[in-house]
């Protein structure tokens, strides 16, 4: 575990794609995709949170921060409301990741924060394949002021607008035979999933 990082897991996606909007409670391997994510994340932070609609987190033990602003506008939404959530410990830094990837590497928080704090970056963000994956990204909270303005004034809810505005670093992980940043978004997904744990 690293001292002074929060975590929080985004599920308050619609999963449109998966085709039912509790996601994170799909089965892979005999357990749900967010029991994969919490077990991978949880020792690598002080304290773990979900973003999630709380009427389907009642069979689980994460503190929940539910979306602050009424309709889903994009996975920013979920890292706004948990920076002004008075939830968050009094850290200095929010690791990011999704609730439909269960390959997080065990080291990756470790990996990002070194990285953030050696150039004292707004966001540590992973790049794969040569592709920014900006739902596995680690945050300095100083950020919620530009964050707050991307979604309520210019109306995005994305990551990128604020990849490109802020200090942004980027972490170049290593090519394996497992993409540790697969995102399960389809039953297919979850298929392949499973092929790949076989």
């Amino acid at each position: 575990m690293i001292n002074k990082i929060d975590g929080l897991i985004l599920a308050a996606g619609r999963s449109k794609r998966m085709g039912y909007e509790d996601k994170f409670k799909s089965i892979l391997d005999k357990k749900t995709l967010l029991e994969h994510v919490v077990d991978r994340l949880e020792p690598q932070v002080s304290e773990l949170f979900i973003n999630a609609s709380p009427d389907l987190c009642d069979d689980q033990s994460l503190t929940v921060i539910a979306d602050h602003i009424e309709g889903f506008q994009g996975p920013l939404t979920g890292l706004w409301s948990a920076l002004k959530s008075d939830q968050l410990s009094d850290t200095s830094y929010l690791m990011l990741v999704p609730c439909d990837g269960p390959f997080i590497p065990h080291n990756l928080v470790a990996e990002l924060h070194q990285l953030m704090a050696k150039n004292d970056a707004d966001i540590a963000c992973v790049r794969y394949q040569g592709f920014a994956q900006p739902t596995f990204s680690l945050w300095n909270k100083r950020v919620l002021p530009a964050v707050e303005e991307t979604l309520l004034v210019k109306k995005m809810g994305g990551f990128k607008p604020l990849l490109a505005e802020l200090n942004t670093v980027y972490l170049d992980w290593p090519e394996q035979p497992l993409n540790p940043f697969f995102n399960i978004n389809t039953p297919e997904d979850l298929a392949e999933a499973e092929l790949l744990l076989a």
